[in-house]
């Protein structure tokens, strides 16, 4: 095993050029075999250089995306981009954990701020309207968000080939913390600061700072000022 001192310098130039596609792909792979270490070590990998740490085990298909600076993509995240999707945005100092699954189509788009973290298996979805996440903010593990839903008014015709619907994008502010397992509905929007508990369903709007729990998720307090 070589000295923390000799492999720092190696490190930075391999992440220098490293990247999700061709060569930078295999100097990730590289840099990951010569840090050595598992999962959550890896991330600092994403802060030797401004470059941020894609995985070569990520699969993205995406043509507009867009990742900031020490931003860290972890093993198995999935990003993909119907021809019909936006972009996809992952801000500075952010993280996708591994076995979450960004997918866009239809017009929308996912948008994540600066230094929030997406922890393993969530589901994010951009269809017809937007996901939009701000700074700072906490997902647990598991937590879904559907910004559209299937309609279903015609009997005669399977529920897949009738038109998607939306009431509106779904918009996370600045500080929010989602626990394990939240379920975020189309057209909510998750007020800066405010909590929700986990396994809850949210089909409504959460003001700031409040703490809201349950399905359907209903505000139950507020932070301390």
């Amino acid at each position: 095993m070589l000295p923390w001192r000799v492999k720092e310098p190696m490190l930075r130039r391999l992440m220098a050029v490293s990247g999700p596609t061709g060569g930078g792909r295999l100097a990730t792979r590289l840099a990951v075999w010569l840090l050595g270490g598992v999962y959550k070590d890896r991330k600092l990998l994403a802060n030797l250089t401004p470059r941020p740490f894609i995985s070569p085990l990520a699969q993205i298909r995406c043509a507009d995306l867009r990742v900031g600076r020490h931003a860290f993509i972890d093993d198995d995240v999935t990003i993909y981009a119907h021809d019909d999707g936006g972009r996809v945005e992952v801000g500075e100092f952010s993280s996708l954990h591994r076995g979450t699954v960004i997918e866009i189509g239809a017009g929308g788009s996912v948008v994540i701020g600066r230094d929030s973290h997406i922890q393993g298996a969530c589901n994010l979805k951009g269809f017809v309207a937007d996901l939009r996440i701000g700074n700072q903010v906490q997902i647990a593990p598991q937590c879904a968000f559907s910004p559209y839903q299937h309609t279903f008014a015609e009997r005669t015709q399977p529920i897949k080939n009738q038109p998607l619907a939306s009431k509106g994008p779904i918009v996370i502010e600045d500080d929010a913390w989602l626990g394990l397992g939240v379920i975020v509905l189309d057209g909510v929007t998750i007020g800066r600061g405010a909590v929700i508990g986990a396994g809850a369903v949210v089909t409504g709007d959460v003001p700031p700072y409040a703490i809201a729990v349950g399905v359907p998720a209903r505000v139950v307090g507020s932070r301390p000022s």
